[in-house]
């Protein structure tokens, strides 16, 4: 997700800190939480997307700021070029990672659901 999109989502400027971050993400998702709407499903499930979007939001803010702020404490010029590729080929890397990860555990939960609505039920 984009860093734009991600500020976006939570409500954020481009010069916040991950404090900020943070305390933004809390105050969504206690306000868009799925259980404040259990009487209405629909509310419900709209809900639950928003707070999915938050998270992969959060996620990838976090990381984006905690990496800033390290390079602004530990000055930019600290790596040398082969170390700046090297961490920038790493961060692709676990990015593409963490996402295909989290496609294929999605996928596997909604076929096991499926597979569990397709199972007859047993008689006793």
């Amino acid at each position: 997700m984009e860093i734009r999109r991600c500020l976006q989502l939570l409500e954020l400027k481009e010069c916040s800190t991950s404090d900020a971050a943070r305390r933004a993400y809390r105050d969504l998702v206690r306000v868009w939480h799925p259980d404040r709407f259990a009487g209405d499903p629909r509310l419900q499930r709209r809900a639950e997307e928003r707070v999915k979007q938050l998270n992969v939001a959060y996620d990838t803010l976090l990381r984006h700021l905690e990496r800033r702020e390290y390079v602004e404490t530990q000055g930019q010029h600290s790596l040398s070029l082969t170390e700046a590729f090297f961490e920038a080929g790493t961060r692709r890397f676990l990015t593409i990672w963490y996402s295909l990860n989290r496609a294929t555990r999605s996928a596997l939960k909604e076929a096991s659901k499926k597979e569990e609505a397709q199972k007859p039920l047993k008689r006793r």
